[in-house]
């Protein structure tokens, strides 16, 4: 798949392999002393298991991966790196939010947290919670988590598009549903507000409406949210 192209495919298989993550290995000790420094800057930051795609490919509508199991401390440093080649993506799941009339509310992630700061689709890792006994990875169970995690509503607050939409990038992979709800965009922003107001430490502060993709310049948006509603919007 090309680098910047957005597919709407209809399935997704994906299944976890045994493989190691070599460049974890191969990096170990620049790992640890690089979790040292991050985790005095931001305390909050916990490492768990997280799982990395391997590999992908799109035939007939239907994305097949496969994913590896490494630290979140081997993932940020890597990522604080630029994401360079090292036989991994970053692939993960992404809730994209939709208003009854289309608009699509994406959400600024609170100071603290890995993307803080930025706009983006709301979502997060894929982990071993959404593995299965024979392997595969149950990519809807892993969203509806996330979401509600994130927002605070479940899965069954919105009508569910069929299908997902996957977005490629430089080193990422998105794999986002759509989630639509009845409300209109406004409503739809004061209720995500509201929720994540009874949370006890939310990852989320604010919830932006689009009626028009972001503007490319637009270096808030997280680049992978802005070429996804620059296909849907």
């Amino acid at each position: 798949m090309t680098i910047g192209e957005v597919h709407r495919v209809r399935k997704c298989r994906l299944r976890l392999t045994s493989n190691a993550w070599a460049f974890a290995g191969a990096h170990a000790e620049d790992i640890a002393e690089h979790w040292r420094k991050r985790t005095v800057e931001n305390p909050g930051f916990f490492n768990g298991r997280v799982l990395l795609m391997e590999r992908m490919s799109l035939t007939g509508g239907v994305l097949e991966a496969d994913f590896m199991e490494s630290r979140f401390a081997d993932f940020l440093f890597w990522k604080d790196q630029g994401l360079p080649a090292a036989g991994a993506i970053d692939g993960f799941g992404s809730a994209l939010i939709r208003a009854r009339g289309g608009e699509v509310l994406l959400a600024r992630q609170r100071a603290g947290n890995v993307n803080g700061g930025l706009i983006y689709m709301p979502g997060g890792f894929i982990d071993p919670r959404d593995v299965t006994v024979e392997g595969c990875i149950d990519i809807d169970a892993s969203f509806g988590r996330e979401l509600e995690e994130e927002t605070g509503l479940a899965p069954s607050a919105f009508k569910r598009r069929p299908g997902y939409l996957v977005t490629v990038m430089p080193g990422q992979v998105s794999i986002a549903i759509e989630f639509v709800s009845d409300l209109e965009a406004a409503e739809l922003r004061t209720l995500l507000l509201e929720s994540i107001a009874r949370q006890a430490a939310p990852e989320l502060e604010d919830f932006v409406i689009y009626s028009a993709p972001p503007a490319i310049e637009d270096s808030e948006v997280m680049a992978f949210s802005r070429r996804a509603l620059a296909a849907v919007l």
